[in-house]
């Protein structure tokens, strides 16, 4: 078989077919880096504003546990 014999579709249909699969890769790509996005705002505000809060009820329930301890008989 020769090369026209296979490739027998027209200019225009090859330009189509590219440009739908441009078109829906620039979509994919879209969503894949909102998505992304979405993720690195979750994480930042999980550590930038939840995780200090964390650390300072966690510390607080530290210090209380240490100083509500009876304190120990030395003999």
């Amino acid at each position: 078989m020769e090369y026209a014999e296979k490739n027998n579709g027209s200019l225009f249909k090859k330009i189509l077919k590219w440009a739908v699969i441009g078109f829906l890769a620039i979509i994919a790509l879209k969503m894949v880096f909102g998505l992304l996005g979405f993720a690195a705002g979750l994480v930042f505000f999980l550590i930038f504003r939840i995780g200090p809060l964390v650390l300072v009820i966690w510390l607080g329930w530290k210090a209380w546990k240490y100083f509500s301890e009876p304190p120990k008989e030395e003999t």
